[in-house]
């Protein structure tokens, strides 16, 4: 699996970002050329890469009036993705030429090999390789790579490489690496196993072919091991088919892989790493009748292995680094390198300054066993050695290429000059402050609405059309591209069906989409579209109809609410003002005592009286018997 390699030429650089996008950076100018984000970049994103050579027709007018065509061969990556799809990317024209699928067959692709001569070749999941024709973008042959065994360790190829030879045969012949590493011969559809390297791979695993003269090598590595192995994998007249076999021939060949004869080799070199290889490069050159061998790799801890050797018969110790390269800053803060690549005289390294990537060749020096490289680091990089000129606020000048060839867009670097718009320029001009458009960024949600929409992603979906805003609708929708409305009508229709909440919002989006795209939604009737808005006026009618009665029943809850809340404040009601007078106490309790006082009084009096008077009755009744006597 390869997210990231070098072009042909060195020229560019191209990895996959944790987030599904491609960058592509020029190895010459330091400068991020451009970055592409392919549709469905979440839910499939690319799972590996290969700079391939794609030949693009171009038709130019003559004074004749004939019109030639010019066939222009162009630097391409051709992306296997999740779902099964490959992706042609035209570095030049910045956008998605063809698209390679096999609809029999919607299997991740794991890994992608392409020669000049043979073409390309993809990989899946499923073991299975397809040749790819990129001339009617079809499947040539289908060929199954798949090894059955009761070994413990996982069987899927995890990369392949093509095996260039100059034996006269229409076979191709290719480098399968899974819990084994493998040499098949493919021929019209049919697969088998020719060479057994001996070797247990890692899950993942780095192959590399070099050839010089009519030997062709093969460098295996895995993202597990310190180790690269070097194996001679020359295919010889013996790896060749008969041609024009009889019958038993033909029916040898219908036997299971299992059983057909394999050839074990044993590597010829091994190369001890400090850690486990990211990226490898290999070059041969012949030098006074004996072959030389360069080889660099670069690590996961930062650092880049260069080893220098004659290739004069095979070896059983393990080779040690010639030269390791480090960088470092000024700071002594260790700069990690993440990539590296022979040229013809030196060594192109690459290695991180956050936030930037810089590229540097470096001549490695033969005669110390490590090589650290000092660099000054600032906000600005204007200048480095002689060799390279770096400037990282070039990263301002990057292209950002818009899924569906749309069009691209600059992103200005921080704190760069932000350079205004005519538009807004004139809009500082106007009179009527309050009459300027000011809408923010978050206002217009057509981009976030075409992702969704192409994903079929309900929470994307949901997050712009539960936005109950008219405003927002209306930019939103108008800026929507024709072929999108069918699909949003779609969506709409199905959360009218769901709560009123949602509901509402659907009809302020409806209005908007009947207000911007009537003219489309009048040309299309009888389609899809008309089919959901029939749908959409059903449901509306519907809730319509029922919306008297509950409009009644809301209105006697709330009287019922209201009476029972205010019968409950009566009862626990309390007074609102209580005012207690000590005075008033004392004097009442003064007249009580007052009145009693005069009670007693007049009965005194009352009771002297009757005695008077009964002393007065008393001297009568005396005199009245003196008189009788």
């Amino acid at each position: 699996m390869a997210e990231a390699a070098f072009s042909e030429d060195g020229k560019y650089y191209s990895a996959i970002t944790q987030d599904g996008r491609l960058r592509i950076w020029d190895t010459e100018t330091n400068v991020l050329k451009q970055e592409y984000t392919p549709d469905l970049h979440l839910t499939s994103p690319p799972s590996c890469l290969q700079w391939i050579s794609a030949s693009l027709s171009a038709v130019t007018p003559s004074k004749g009036g004939k019109r030639k065509s010019i066939s222009e061969e162009t630097h391409c990556i051709a992306l296997g993705t999740t779902s099964g799809k490959i992706l042609i990317y035209s570095v030049a024209q910045a956008k998605v030429e063809t698209v390679l699928s096999n609809e029999s067959n919607q299997t991740s692709i794991t890994t992608l090999d392409w020669q000049r001569k043979y073409g390309l070749y993809s990989c899946n999941k499923e073991n299975f390789v397809y040749e790819w024709d990129l001339n009617k973008s079809s499947v040539k042959y289908k060929y199954n790579v798949n090894v059955e065994s009761k070994n413990k360790h996982g069987n899927n190829v995890s990369a392949i490489k093509i095996v260039p030879h100059k034996q006269n045969t229409p076979a191709r012949y290719l480098v399968a690496a899974s819990y084994q590493v493998r040499v098949w011969r493919l021929h019209d559809g049919d697969a088998s196993v020719i060479k057994n390297l001996g070797h247990n791979a890692a899950p993942t695993a780095l192959l590399s072919i070099a050839t010089i003269n009519d030997v062709c090598w093969l460098i295996e590595g895995s993202q597990n091991e310190r180790l690269l192995s070097f194996w001679d994998i020359t295919i010889t007249s013996e790896n060749v088919p008969q041609q024009n076999g009889d019958e038993p021939h033909k029916k040898q060949r219908r036997k299971s892989i299992s059983k057909a004869p394999v050839t074990t080799i044993t590597s010829t070199y091994n190369f001890v790493l400090e850690d486990a290889p990211k990226i490898i490069d290999v070059d041969l050159k012949q030098e006074d009748g004996a072959t030389r061998l360069r080889l660099a790799a670069a690590t996961r801890s930062g650092v880049v292995h260069y080893y220098g050797h004659m290739l004069n018969g095979s070896s059983s110790k393990p080779i040690k680094p010639t030269v390791t390269i480090q960088v470092s800053s000024d700071e002594a803060r260790p700069l990690p390198l993440q990539c590296c690549r022979l040229t013809a005289t030196d060594l192109l390294l690459g290695y991180t300054d956050p936030p930037v990537l810089l590229f540097e060749r470096v001549t490695p020096d033969l005669k110390s066993k490590t090589q650290i490289l000092i660099r000054e680091t600032k906000k600005k990089h204007k200048q480095t050695d002689n060799v390279n000129k770096t400037r990282s606020d070039d990263s301002a000048q990057v292209t950002y290429v818009e899924p569906m060839g749309g069009v691209a867009r600059k992103r200005n670097a921080p704190g760069d000059k932000v350079e205004v718009p005519m538009e807004a320029r004139l809009a500082n001009l106007a009179l009527d402050v309050k009459g300027r458009g000011k809408s923010a960024v978050s206002q217009n949600l057509t981009k976030l609405l075409m992702q969704g929409l192409h994903s079929k992603d309900k929470a994307i979906i949901l997050t712009v059309l539960q936005k109950d805003d008219p405003g927002v609708a209306l930019r939103t929708v108008s800026n929507l591209p024709a072929d999108h409305v069918p699909l949003l009508l779609e969506q709409l229709a199905d959360m009218a069906t769901r709560k009123t909440s949602q509901c509402a919002a659907v009809c302020t989006w409806l209005s908007a989409v009947v207000r911007c795209h009537s003219a489309l939604l009048l040309a299309t009737m009888g389609s899809s579209a008309a089919d959901h808005l029939t749908q959409l006026l059903a449901i509306f009618t519907h809730r319509r109809s029922h919306l008297c009665q509950l409009l009644n029943l809301k209105g006697r809850l709330d009287l019922t609410i209201s009476q029972r809340s205010a019968d409950n404040m009566q009862t626990e009601q309390e007074p609102v003002l209580e005012y207690n007078d000590t005075s008033s106490d004392e004097e009442m309790e003064a007249e009580a005592y007052a009145s009693d006082s005069g009670a007693s009084w007049g009965d005194d009096k009352f009771d002297s009286d009757h005695e008077q008077d009964d002393q007065d009755d008393q001297g009568e009744q005396q005199d009245d018997d003196s008189d009788g006597d």
